[in-house]
């Protein structure tokens, strides 16, 4: 995972501070020595750090045909 990445946090780990109903973030920095965490920017304007083991990469595969069409 790389700053930039759209992830969702994985179901069962959960931070109150995360908005309601919504589990997805932007990855704006990773830390630690290992940089095998990751500061995650949320829709409530919140920052909360998570394990890259909590979290699952989102990816929007959108066919050639597809992007003609726009």
């Amino acid at each position: 995972m790389k700053v930039g990445d759209y992830v969702e946090i994985l179901p069962g780990v959960y931070d109150e501070s995360m908005p309601h109903g919504r589990r997805d973030g932007l990855i704006v920095e990773l830390v630690g020595k290992r940089k095998d965490q990751a500061i995650i920017m949320f829709c409530n304007k919140a920052f909360l750090k998570f394990h890259t083991s909590q979290l699952k990469k989102l990816e929007c595969k959108i066919t050639q045909k597809e992007l003609k069409s726009y």
